[in-house]
């Protein structure tokens, strides 16, 4: 799996695009030249919740288990399914200085844990988990009238991260604690890095009619670089990320279309995909590649719609989701669900899972 911190809701429905369709604040982790396009100060205490499909359907077929029911019972309904949760809560804060520059922060806490049960014959353990304080900060600003939107970030992150472990079913239970099993994540134990994001989007005067934008980031510049003891090996370093993509943003009246294509990861180097960095094949750039729309109804403003369905692809997956702003005019509550697909085996192609995501935005 190709992990990237707060991914955006808006951006998984529509197959995880946004280097040049980003103008709220996913922005300042999609592309931050995105800041520029938003018209409007955007306040936003996000609270995301995500699971499994495997999880949602384990919590059920367990809850119809009779109280007297054997461990055995419960081991063959984990087998063979991952649990996998995500858990965002930040505040974001979004201010456009007319035309002249827009300023974009963000701080946050974010959480996600993965646990599977395999090997029917002795029963093993896999889990992981990572744990993330963020604080984003970036600036863009339009040049060239306009014809040109320009952005750069700073990001810290501090990272607690347990790699995907694997211990049998009999040493978890002599253990005291999972922690002695597969390690622990303490919140005031967590490293520290800090890289800068660049981006620029350039509006193509040749497709006017179609609002037709091209985007190009690159994050993590220079690495980011944890700061760990001698012996540590986790959390692991992230290399720079090189992305593309373009957009259509056509409009009629109360009616706006979204349409984008992203190739992410450019030159293959992404920490977490150790295979592709020695391959770079074409199923390498398959996984990279995505794709999105979104048709939205009664704009509010730049980054919102009164109801807006979504669909894509995300790594050759079927993506889809909604946007609801029950308030029509204003953000004050707005509900936003996706469900995506992510490949999470070792091989390309192998293990895709399938995750829905809720959630609720206060703000104005």
């Amino acid at each position: 799996e190709l992990r990237r911190p707060v991914q955006g809701i808006r951006n998984l429905g529509m197959g995880n695009t946004g280097i040049a369709l980003s103008f709220d604040e996913n922005a300042l982790f999609y592309n931050p030249a995105g800041l520029a396009s938003v018209d409007s100060i955007l306040v936003g205490f996000p609270l995301l919740f995500e699971v499994s499909d495997d999880a949602i359907n384990l919590w059920n077929d367990i809850s119809k288990l009779s109280g007297n029911s054997k461990t055995s019972e419960v081991i063959a309904l984990l087998m063979g399914k991952r649990v996998h949760f995500r858990n965002l809560t930040d505040i974001n804060f979004i201010m456009p200085f007319g035309e002249l520059m827009t300023f974009g922060v963000a701080s946050g806490l974010e959480t996600q844990f993965d646990v599977e049960i395999s090997n029917p014959v002795a029963i093993e353990i896999d889990f992981a988990m990572r744990t993330d304080r963020i604080n984003n900060l970036a600036v863009a600003l339009p040049v060239a009238r306009g014809r040109w939107l320009i952005g750069t970030g700073i990001e810290t992150i501090e990272r607690c991260d347990i790699p995907l472990t694997t211990a049998t079913f009999g040493t978890v239970l002599n253990n005291s604690d999972i922690g002695s099993s597969f390690g622990s994540c303490k919140i005031n134990e967590l490293k520290r890095a800090q890289t800068f994001n660049f981006g620029f989007q350039k509006r193509l005067e040749t497709a006017s009619a179609l609002k037709m934008t091209w985007g190009l980031t690159a994050n993590n510049i220079g690495g980011l670089k944890f700061k760990r003891s001698d012996n540590e090996t986790s959390p692991a370093d992230q290399n720079p990320e090189y992305s593309t993509g373009f957009s259509w943003q056509p409009s009629w009246g109360p009616v706006r279309l979204l349409y984008a294509i992203d190739i992410r990861d450019l030159t293959m180097e992404h920490a977490d995909d150790t295979d592709c960095q020695s391959k770079k094949s074409t199923d390498c750039l398959w996984k990279r590649l995505h794709i999105g729309t979104e048709i939205g109804i009664f704009p509010i403003d730049s980054g919102a719609s009164t109801f807006a369905i979504r669909a894509g692809f995300n790594q050759g997956y079927f993506t889809y989701g909604f946007e609801l702003n029950p308030f029509i005019v204003f953000r004050g509550l707005n509900i936003q669900y996706a469900v995506y697909k992510t490949e999470t085996g070792s091989q390309i192609g192998d293990r895709p899972d399938k995750r829905k995501v809720f959630q609720l935005n206060f703000g104005f």
